[in-house]
Order: structure tokens, then sequence, then C-alpha cells
């Protein structure tokens, strides 16, 4: 039986995925001493990044159902949460969710 041997990249496919990588944006991750405001917004964004893998949406198609900037899908699928308050991101969920009940526990 042959054994596999991985093969680690060389110094040119390591420089080529650095540039990948530096163009692309990092997800937030919740610390665990966040505030509840902080947990709350991570949870709607949660909820959107949900719909749009449920419905098969791109990034684009998200932004023109809720009617704001790709970019700012792109924040609040990456967590971004810091640029945007509670309600903003409850307003978004409310243009996917029409019904969408929010609780504080």
């Amino acid at each position: 039986m042959a054994k596999s041997v991985a093969v680690f990249p060389n110094e040119k496919e390591l420089a080529a995925m650095r540039v990948r990588l530096s163009r692309s944006k990092a997800s937030y991750v919740l610390p665990p001493d966040a505030s509840a405001v902080d947990r709350a917004k991570h949870e709607v964004c949660a909820k959107i990044l949900r719909y749009m893998r449920k419905e098969r949406l791109t990034q684009r198609q998200l932004a023109a159902k809720i009617g704001i900037p790709e970019t700012r899908v792109s924040e609040v699928v990456h967590y971004h949460i810091g640029k945007f308050t509670l309600d903003r991101l409850v307003g978004y969920l409310e243009q996917v969710h029409p019904r969408v009940t929010v609780r504080v526990a």
C-alpha cells in the first residue's frame, strides 16, 4: 500500500494564497465576555446568514432584497457587528422575515 505524502505549498503558491486572503473579509468572532447587545447583534447576523444560505442567495441578491448595498450585506454576513445598531440589524432581518419576533431572555 502506497503511503501518501503531504506536500507543503511552495513559495509561489503561498504568495498567491496570501494575496487572496488579504482581499477577503474575515468574520468577527464574538468574545466570551461580549455584551448582551453584541450577542443579540451576532444572533441577528446569524439568522440573516442562515436565510441567505437556505434560499441560496448571493450577497448581491440579498442586498437587492433588503434594499442595501452589497458591501453592507458582506459586513452583516461576516458579523461586523460594530458597524451596526441592533435596531438596524433587526430591520434588515424584518425585510427577509416579516413576522420575526425578537425576545429578550
